[in-house]
């Protein structure tokens, strides 16, 4: 490799930085050349090394002094963007989040109404169970057959409604738990996009 080729590498290596910083540090390392003289032209380019290396930490520099000096304006610009896109967003965005927001509530409703209804169900089957139960004795002395009858689907209705209510709270708990699990995993997603 010459100084010609080393120099050209170099160039082609620093075209992600400004023009100015390149002209500057095409231009130091031209003078650094220029100094050693044409005799030294191999010492110099072994002593630099690869062009690639140096441009690497050229434009390493390049952005650690970037990022001190421009840190707070970049973010604000990003900050600006992000608002200028929520702002044509928003027409799109808010009524679905508003929808999903609608449709995982109307879930939660529906289950509470299924769960108190089959609750009020099982209320209604047991006290009813036992009133009919009550009530099958005076039937008794009517008809026997007719009594028996009645104390009959007095004790099945109240043993269902009892069966009833005693798995409702299982059931329940396990629907909660499973709506509450799959509404943090939606969440959870939606975080992190």
């Amino acid at each position: 490799m010459n100084r010609r080729e080393f120099m050209d590498e170099f160039k082609k290596r620093l075209h992600k930085l400004p023009f100015d910083e390149t002209k500057e540090a095409v231009d130091y390392y031209e003078q650094y050349f220029d100094d050693a003289g044409e005799e030294n032209e191999q010492a110099v380019l072994a002593e630099l090394g690869p062009p690639a290396n140096i441009a690497s930490q050229i434009i390493a520099d390049h952005a650690i002094k970037g990022a001190d000096e421009g840190k707070s304006v970049k973010r604000g610009l990003s900050a600006v963007w992000l608002v200028i896109l929520a702002v044509f967003a928003s027409p799109i965005a808010l009524p679905l989040a508003l929808a999903v927001v609608i449709i995982a509530l109307s879930l939660v409703v529906i289950l509470l109404a299924l769960i108190l209804s089959v609750g009020a169900a099982a209320l209604g089957l047991v006290v009813g169970g036992i009133a009919l139960t009550i009530l099958s004795i005076p039937i008794f002395i009517q008809s026997f057959a007719t009594g028996l009858y009645a104390l009959g689907a007095g004790l099945v209705m109240a043993g269902i409604g009892a069966a009833l209510s005693i798995a409702t709270v299982p059931i329940s708990k396990k629907c909660f738990t499973w709506l509450a699990k799959h509404m943090g995993k939606f969440i959870l997603r939606r975080n992190k996009k």
